[in-house]
């Protein structure tokens, strides 16, 4: 029995990784715990594209450009969120959520959140595109005129 056992090893480990069935390349996905803050200023991200809701800005390092998350425990601002900015004060596990005005930055405040990834950006930045910055600036206005409405 001891040398069956000590055969079965022996050949487990010099059969090439090549004739092992492949993987469903099925991956568990990752998840990461966050502090997560607002920002509100408009411009031109890291990324090359311009600001707008559904973005956030991370440490390249820990998470690319380009990278698609999902955010949990942010109340309204959980959800699917895509890395298109960095920012000085964003270090490590801290992400900051843009939303378009300084009012609703303010009041999400400090949250620890959990992000999962669902996607790792290849960190490219692309040229500036006239028409996405149209696009966000338009969306972004519409977004502070609905807020100043339920204000109201």
């Amino acid at each position: 029995m001891r040398t069956l056992f000590a055969g079965l090893i022996i050949v487990a480990l010099l059969t090439p990784a090549s004739a092992w069935p492949a993987s469903t390349g099925r991956r568990r996905p990752t998840i990461l715990y966050f502090l997560a803050t607002a920002y509100s200023v408009e411009g031109v991200g890291a990324s090359g594209k311009w600001s707008h809701p559904g973005t956030v800005a991370a440490d390249r390092n820990v998470l690319p450009l380009n990278s698609r998350i999902r955010v949990y425990g942010a109340g309204q601002y959980s959800g699917d969120y895509t890395v298109e900015d960095t920012g000085g004060k964003v270090d490590g596990h801290h992400i900051d959520l843009y939303v378009p005005s300084q009012a609703e930055a303010k009041k999400i405040g400090r949250q620890r959140v959990k992000v999962v990834v669902l996607k790792y950006g290849d960190d490219e930045v692309s040229p500036p595109d006239p028409e996405q910055k149209a696009k966000a600036k338009a969306a972004n206005r519409k977004v502070r005129q609905t807020n100043t409405a339920a204000i109201k």
